[in-house]
């Protein structure tokens, strides 16, 4: 934001409870809330005037909830998920210390790996359970957008943090998307790994009748893994009556969407957030319900998140997620063994962002639609 009349706010000065009127109908407000165990957090919700998310600043800046118009985008989960990290067990993996407290719509995922644990690193690694530094929480905003920024230390494995995070979110005043962008510092003199990506769940209410993925890869090239039965649609989206344990999760690798960066509400983005450099590729999945008249998308740039993994389970709750990352869920050995693994320089940084957004607008569907399926090869 370049703006001359830039307005920056910080955690402390804001009043807790008491909305902070921001322009064009937009407005944010902290509130504290208290999980099931007694600990308190933080929670900021910030508007657009159209587009509502929540941020929890203990867990990682994790994105809770998103509302579209009074309307809610991000799944129903049961809020006894929401635990202050200090309550949750990492290293119980054969519990699913992770999951456990694992409640938000957009969860960070790494930094240390995506996926399987091992004798260092826990399931899907610490970033969405280490909390933000307090006072490196700003929300900025001019007449054109809103940014909320923090730094999130990485919990990690040993007494001093070996990772760092700086964190945006950038929301147009009455846009239908947001920006989100995650900045990964090695805080140490050696070479680290980077495995990071998002777990998100954008499968709301308007989903419950059942839909599809429609995703830029054929589903003859998406690999289910973890022996888990095959389905006759790997695409399908079932209502929410429909039992579907265990869970199913494919990996593949997402082909290029030609034609993204033309759209507004990623142009703007990109512009606004200082990305999208010249012949930077991108990709998009998206959510559609049965009637085609709701969907739910993701874009990001193959740059930063190669490839791909969903996720659907449907038992207790209703569970259809995207997961854009770098490298596939294996273990970090089978990582180095394949080559996969990618490296933070000594006190060097990596940056990944994505977009996410929501429509009504029945064209604008048909359009992503045609769009996404083209590039699927």
């Amino acid at each position: 934001m370049n703006n001359k009349q830039t307005t920056v706010l910080t955690l402390p000065q804001m009043q807790p409870g008491i909305p902070q009127a921001l322009p064009r109908g937009g407005f944010a407000t902290l509130t504290f809330i208290t999980d099931r165990i007694g600990s308190q957090m933080h929670l900021l919700t910030v508007s657009s005037g159209r587009l509502i998310y929540t941020v929890i600043l203990e867990r990682g800046m994790d994105i809770g909830e998103i509302w579209l118009d009074s309307e809610k985008i991000s799944w129903e989960r049961d809020e006894r998920y929401l635990l202050h990290p200090d309550h949750v067990d990492l290293s119980d993996n054969e519990h699913s210390g992770w999951d456990s407290g694992f409640y938000a719509a957009v969860a960070a995922i790494g930094p240390e790996i995506f996926g399987t644990p091992d004798e260092v690193r826990t399931v899907h690694g610490t970033g969405s359970y280490s909390p933000t530094l307090p006072e490196s929480v700003r929300l900025i905003w001019d007449e054109r957008q809103i940014c909320l920024e923090g730094n999130v230390p990485i919990r990690g494995y040993g007494m001093q943090p070996v990772y760092e995070k700086s964190i945006r979110i950038v929301t147009n005043y009455g846009a239908a998307a947001l920006f989100r962008e995650d900045t990964v510092r090695n805080l140490t003199d050696t070479a680290q790994p980077i495995d990071d990506g998002y777990h998100i769940q954008l499968a709301g209410a308007f989903m419950s009748g059942g839909g599809s993925y429609v995703l830029p890869v054929s589903p003859a090239k998406m690999l289910l893994r973890d022996s888990a039965p095959p389905e006759d649609n790997p695409l399908a989206v079932y209502d929410s009556g429909t039992n579907l344990d265990p869970i199913r999760c494919y990996q593949y690798v997402p082909e290029l969407v030609e034609g993204l960066a033309t759209l507004p509400q990623i142009r703007d983005y990109c512009s606004a957030a200082e990305r999208g450099e010249e012949g930077e590729e991108l990709t998009a999945e998206m959510l559609v319900n049965t009637g085609q008249d709701a969907a739910a998308y993701v874009v990001r740039s193959l740059q930063c998140y190669p490839r791909s993994l969903v996720a659907k389970r449907a038992v207790t709750d209703f569970m259809y997620a995207l997961e854009p990352c770098k490298t596939r869920p294996n273990s970090m050995k089978q990582k180095t063994i394949d080559g996969e693994v990618v490296y933070i320089g000594p006190r060097g940084q990596s940056t990944g962002w994505i977009i996410l957004g929501a429509t009504r607008d029945i064209q604008e569907i048909r359009s992503l639609t045609q769009m996404i399926r083209s590039a699927a090869k």
